[in-house]
């Protein structure tokens, strides 16, 4: 195998020799690169490839993300994801997901609207990704990062499984993630 860095329309191989692979493509018998990334001539299988230095961020089951509920609705929460957890680009394709009712809490969930509020930044797990993404927050790492009072907009603080508003001393229940204001955006 060679590797060597390529540009995006740098000559890699011929058409006659190789088989375009991902990061490539045919055009007037030549093979090219469709990304800059590390090129791959596989003498084996007859084939070019280009690997990406900086690779997109797609989401896959299994990955931790953070999102904002945008909607809380009788049986699942609505959300955005703004993040891959460890990692620096943003993310490709489809970034709304949901979370049903039954995957929201390992314990017995009536309400989604009590767990969680529009507004709330959430860790949750991707479980599935096609044909919609769905998420998970079941396990105890996952749940609400970060919060704001309903009536006064302050940041709320964790007392036990609860969280407080300090300014208006209103307390509000929600699904906690185990480490609930230790991150930062």
């Amino acid at each position: 195998m060679t590797k060597k860095t390529v540009f995006p329309g740098d000559e890699v191989a011929v058409a006659e020799e190789y088989m375009p692979a991902e990061g490539t493509y045919e055009y007037d018998g030549k093979i090219l690169a469709s990304l800059a990334g590390d090129l791959d001539l596989d003498q084996e299988e007859k084939v070019a490839k280009v690997t990406p230095k900086n690779p997109l961020v797609v989401l896959r089951n299994g990955d931790s993300v953070f999102c904002r509920i945008t909607d809380v609705r009788a049986s699942m929460a609505i959300c955005e994801i703004f993040a891959a957890e460890g990692k620096d680009r943003d993310i490709t394709g489809d970034t709304s997901a949901t979370i049903h009712i039954s995957k929201l809490s390992s314990d017995y969930v009536q309400d989604v609207g009590r767990e969680f509020r529009p507004g709330d930044l959430i860790r949750a797990k991707v479980i599935q990704t096609k044909p919609s993404v769905q998420l998970s927050t079941q396990e105890p790492h996952f749940g609400v990062v970060k919060a704001s009072c309903r009536k006064c907009r302050a940041p709320l603080s964790v007392h036990g499984k609860a969280l407080k508003c300090e300014p208006c001393e209103r307390v509000e229940n929600r699904k906690v993630a185990d480490d609930y204001g230790d991150i930062n955006f």
